[in-house]
């Protein structure tokens, strides 16, 4: 529980940063608003640190790579097409100058991995997902090779090659761009740290190598990346390290249990439709602040219907349709066995 309210936090982050920094760099509020939150932007990190963390944890219970697929398949994929549908309407209908994409753009961005294709985002926070999506390709592919109990290793070759990018771009040398987008070097050791303090979380902390393995995960942040990323790594390190440690049991509020369960859907519909909303709401005469809290009361609600009527039925319909007929395929080979 207290994972989902780290998320939802997050989510609420981005928010906060998107709906007030960026919003005023990107159109601009008609008054000054008077705060600005542009730590939010790095909620995306503490993401990463969840996904790393959550997805190692979920391989580590999966039978089938088939299995993984259909999981995430089922988590990512409805809420998502039914998000872009919604955000098209408003777009394509009352949208600002610049929202609307060609329709070549839109139906790549249906494939998740746009950026590769080559293709606009119909949502600027789109970007994360296709992130996501690529290290669950990588952490489905060790999987299959039967590598996980290396993973240590795999991190080990992460951090390098990370690093290897980083000192490039530095010293202005030529790096592979298929390469960094696919192996996405510029977040892996984010990934790298959740996945070690499930590890941590699993074992009681009593394996010091993943202690050892985390210090290196920062070192390579801090050799490779801008300053600010590795305050952003240690901060999110910080987090993770008291929620490992069960300090932070004080997140199982309900306010937060039901913030952390739609904040998928909420981090999905909020900038486009938002920016929209918050330029109405101020070009009819609200205030810039009363914009933006009416604006995220109006997302809160998009996201809870998002939730409810699509994320959670279509994820439940999803698996249950594969385990019913995975367990339909299993019956034959049970019966001629015993036979």
């Amino acid at each position: 529980m207290e994972l989902d309210a780290l998320r939802g936090l997050a989510a609420l982050a981005v928010v906060a940063f998107h709906y007030t920094t960026h919003y005023e760099a990107q159109v601009g509020h008609v008054q000054p608003l008077g705060v600005g939150f542009p730590v939010g932007n790095y909620g995306v990190h503490l993401f990463f640190l969840i996904s790393g963390f959550v997805i190692f944890m979920t391989l580590q219970r999966t039978r089938t790579a088939m299995d993984f697929v259909v999981s995430r398949f089922s988590r990512l994929f409805p809420a998502y097409w039914a998000a872009m549908a919604v955000t098209a309407a408003v777009v394509y209908t009352i949208g600002l100058p610049g929202q609307r994409l060609p329709l070549r753009d839109l139906l790549l961005d249906l494939t998740m991995v746009q950026d590769l294709l080559g293709a606009e985002q119909l949502d600027g926070s789109y970007w994360t997902l296709e992130v996501e999506l690529l290290f669950y390709a990588q952490m489905l592919a060790w999987f299959a090779l039967g590598q996980l109990k290396r993973i240590r290793l795999i991190i080990a070759g992460w951090l390098a090659l990370a690093v290897a990018y980083g000192l490039c771009t530095k010293l202005g040398l030529h790096f592979s761009y298929l390469a960094r987008e696919v192996l996405i070097l510029r977040h892996i050791p984010f990934f790298a740290i959740g996945i070690l303090f499930y590890r941590l979380h699993a074992t009681d902390g009593q394996d010091r190598r993943d202690v050892a393995m985390l210090g290196l995960c920062l070192l390579a942040i801090a050799v490779a990346y801008p300053p600010k990323y590795f305050l952003v790594a240690a901060v999110c390190t910080a987090i993770f390290a008291l929620f490992v440690a069960g300090r932070l049991r004080w997140l199982r509020l309900a306010p937060l249990a039901w913030l952390g369960a739609i904040s998928y859907a909420l981090y999905l519909l909020h900038q486009s439709i938002g920016f929209v909303l918050i330029h109405w709401l101020e070009h009819h005469g609200v205030a810039p602040v009363l914009a933006v809290v009416l604006t995220v009361a109006v997302m809160f609600g998009l996201a809870t219907a998002l939730n409810r009527l699509v994320e959670r039925p279509a994820l439940q319909l999803i698996r249950t349709s594969w385990q019913a007929r995975s367990r339909t395929a299993l019956e034959p080979a049970a019966s001629g066995a015993d036979a």
